[in-house]
């Protein structure tokens, strides 16, 4: 049996993130209690058309899992590209994600934007302010996921990086997206919901909790989804900077 002085610790929490991500790996592992051990995934593709790109990220989930983690027992396994769930149908991605559980040998397996979504419901959600880095070609799509969730969002605030290729989300800094985060802090909402993985959101979050706000970003949720299915509590946000 494992202890807290194993190297593997207690529990391994795996993290599927985009292959130029700097931000989903990070924040998780600083919202991880020490007795979780996180073992990190690349998702990979060749593409460099972004739709195509974060699509396959998904779609290959259950041979990159083998690939990369060939046999490696991990208890939960989170998915770290919430715009891939913007693009791929719902029910094909449930397929997917029974899949990639199948290959964990049953270990569940979260995506960010499933997270977000349960933890709004959880909070009885129904009006949101909506903040994301996203291109225009993926914030359609994103605005067409929520409202399938019967989520009314009364304000988009988008974050502006350069070109069309989510690469530029991860050039930003919590900082890009603060004055937009103070907009959103103005509208009489249920909840503010920040979209993307790529852009850092913990000091966001933060805010948001000091001022009363229910705020939720996709890394926050799924790090909380995440470490519930370990039976464990993320760090204290205040705590971390």
């Amino acid at each position: 049996m494992k202890t807290a002085l194993d190297h593997g610790r207690l529990t391994r929490l795996g993290i599927a993130t985009p292959q130029a991500n700097p931000t989903f790996e990070s924040e998780i592992k600083c919202l991880s209690p020490t007795t979780v051990d996180c073992i990190t995934m690349r998702l990979t593709s060749p593409h460099k058309t972004p739709e195509k790109r974060i699509t396959e990220y998904l779609i290959n989930l259950p041979e990159l899992i083998k690939s990369q983690y060939a046999g490696l027992k991990v208890d939960a396994l989170i998915y770290g590209c919430t715009g891939s769930s913007y693009l791929v149908d719902q029910e094909d991605e449930k397929e997917i994600i029974k899949r990639a559980s199948s290959v964990l040998g049953g270990s569940p397996v979260i995506t960010a934007a499933s997270a977000m979504v349960d933890w709004l419901k959880k909070n009885n959600t129904q009006t949101i302010v909506m903040l994301s880095p996203y291109p225009e070609w993926l914030q359609k799509h994103a605005t067409r996921f929520w409202s399938k969730q019967n989520m009314d969002i009364k304000m988009i605030e988008q974050v502006e990086i350069e070109g069309e290729d989510t690469h530029g989300i991860y050039e930003l800094t919590s900082e890009d997206a603060l004055p937009l985060l103070e907009k959103a802090f103005q509208h009489d909402v249920d909840a503010i919901v920040i979209s993307g993985t790529g852009m850092p959101t913990l000091r966001l979050i933060e805010k948001g909790q000091k001022l009363g706000k229910k705020i939720i970003s996709s890394n926050y949720a799924a790090a909380l989804q995440g470490l519930s299915c370990l039976g464990k509590k993320p760090q204290a946000i205040e705590g971390i900077f």
